[in-house]
C-alpha cells in the first residue's frame, strides 16, 4: 500500500483568524509532490467548506496558474478552499516535454512510437491523497468537491471524474477532453461542464488534434463526444436548454451554452461552445462572458436561464401548482407554449431537483420526504418562488 507523508514547507499560520496561502509537499509514490493550499478569510472550521482543485495545463505550473486566474480572489469571493497542485515534468525520447498530468493524453502511431505523457506517474492517486489530507486536517464539505482544469488540466479533470466519481461532485474542463489512452468507464454520476472554442488550434474542437512536433495526432475525444459521453452516462435529457450570450464585445467571438438536465441523482451536464474561440481563457469585460464566473454558477447550480417564456409579463399569476399539499406528484401549469427551469429547494435551502418544465407538466415527488419546499421558476432572468407542502 502506498504511504505518504504530509510536510509543511511554509510557515504555519492560524487559519481561523485570516486567510493563508501555503505551499505544501506531499510524498506520494516515492516522489515529493507540491500543491498550493489557499484558505479563505471566512474559514473558521465550524462549518464544512467546499473545495475546488484547479489543474494547470501542459508546460505550466501551479504558481503561474493560480496568479493568472486570480484563484485566491476566487477563494475569497466564494468562501471555498482552493487547491492548486503541480504536475511533474514529462519526458519524450529522454527530452523534457513540459510539465504534464498523467491524464490519459496520448498520441498513437507517431514516428517515435506511441506516446502517453507521464504514463508511469500516479497523478490520480496523488490528487486523491491530497483530498484525503484535507478531510483529515480541515472541515471540508465532502458533498462539494470540485475539479476545474485548463487544457491538460481539463483532461485530468475528466480522468478524475471517471476514476473517482464517488468523491467528486462536479468538474469543469476548459479545452481538455477525455484522453485517448483511457477507456471511459464512469461508475458514479458527476456533473460535467465542458468549455471549448471551435477555432482551438492547440486541442481542436472536433477531434482533439494536437501538434506533437512530429505530426498532428488526436490525443483524446472531440468536444461534442466528451459532452455526449457524460450526458449519456448521467442519463440527462437528450434535448438541451440553449442560451446565447449577447454579442456586445468586439472580440470576434460568440458564446453558446447547452444545458442537459434531469440526469440520474439530480445530475446535469453543460457545454459552452465559443464560436471563434481559440485555446484561451476568456473573461469579462474583454469578452461577453467570464469562464470563472460560469464555472462557479455551474458548480453551484445557479446558472442563468433564458428559455423562451413568450409571455412578457411572466409573473406568479402565470404559474399554477396543484394539489397543494401534494403527495406523490404535483401538476405544474405555466401556460401554453411556455417553458421555464424549475429548481426545488427543501426547507434548509438544499437543492433537491432541477428540471425543465413547459406548458402543463407533472413533477414526480415520490423521493421527497414530507415537509415544505420552495419551487423556484427561472426564465428570461426572472425568478418566481412558490411554496409547496409535501405530505405522506
Amino acid at each position: 500500500m502506498k504511504k505518504y507523508l504530509l510536510l509543511i514547507v511554509a510557515a504555519t499560520i492560524s487559519i481561523s483568524m485570516f486567510a493563508q496561502q501555503t505551499t505544501r509537499t506531499l510524498n506520494w509514490d516515492g516522489t515529493d509532490r507540491q500543491y498550493i493550499e489557499y484558505v479563505p478569510t471566512s474559514y473558521t472550521g465550524d462549518n464544512p467548506t467546499p473545495v475546488i482543485f484547479c489543474l494547470h495545463g501542459l508546460g505550466d505550473d501551479m504558481t503561474n496558474f493560480s496568479s493568472a486566474l486570480a484563484l485566491n480572489a476566487f477563494g475569497e469571493a466564494s468562501g471555498w478552499l482552493i487547491i492548486t497542485p503541480q504536475a511533474l515534468m514529462a519526458q519524450v525520447m529522454g527530452m523534457d516535454f513540459g510539465t504534464a498530468w498523467n491524464s490519459g493524453v496520448a498520441a498513437y502511431g507517431t514516428v517515435i512510437g506511441d506516446v502517453i505523457l507521464n504514463e508511469n506517474v500516479d497523478d490520480s492517486g496523488f490528487l486523491t491523497a491530497v483530498l484525503d489530507s484535507l478531510e483529515n486536517n480541515l472541515n471540508i464539505n465532502t458533498d462539494s468537491i470540485f475539479f476545474m482544469g485548463f487544457s491538460m488540466g481539463g483532461f485530468m479533470c475528466n480522468r478524475m471524474a471517471l476514476e473517482h466519481g464517488d468523491r467528486i461532485t462536479a468538474i469543469a474542463s476548459v479545452s481538455g477532453t477525455i484522453g485517448a489512452s483511457l477507456t471511459p468507464a464512469a461508475f458514479a454520476n458527476v456533473n460535467a461542464l465542458h468549455i471549448h472554442g471551435d477555432a482551438d488550434t492547440q486541442v481542436t474542437y472536433d477531434n482533439a488534434d494536437f501538434d506533437t512536433g512530429v505530426g498532428v495526432y488526436s490525443v483524446g475525444t472531440g468536444a461534442l463526444e466528451t459532452v455526449e459521453y457524460w450526458r449519456n452516462y448521467n442519463n440527462c435529457d437528450v434535448d438541451p436548454i440553449v442560451n446565447i450570450w449577447p454579442d456586445t464585445q468586439a472580440d470576434g467571438k460568440t458564446f453558446e451554452r447547452y444545458v442537459y438536465l434531469n440526469g440520474d441523482n439530480y445530475s446535469y451536464v453543460a457545454h459552452i461552445k465559443v464560436i471563434g474561440g481559440d485555446h484561451e481563457w476568456y473573461y469579462t469585460p474583454q469578452n461577453d462572458m467570464d469562464y470563472s464566473t460560469e464555472i462557479y454558477k455551474f458548480f453551484t447550480n445557479t446558472m442563468d436561464f433564458s428559455v423562451g417564456i413568450t409571455n412578457s409579463d411572466f409573473s406568479s399569476n402565470n404559474i399554477t401548482l396543484y394539489p397543494n399539499p401534494a403527495r406523490n406528484f404535483i401538476h405544474v401549469v405555466i401556460g401554453e407554449n411556455e417553458t421555464a427551469v424549475l429548481r426545488v429547494y427543501d426547507i434548509l435551502g438544499s437543492l433537491v431537483k432541477t428540471e425543465k418544465v413547459e406548458n402543463h407538466q407533472v413533477v414526480d415527488l415520490r423521493d421527497f420526504p414530507e415537509g415544505m419546499y420552495i419551487f423556484r421558476f427561472l426564465s428570461n432572468n426572472k425568478t418566481i418562488d412558490k411554496k409547496i407542502m409535501v405530505t405522506r
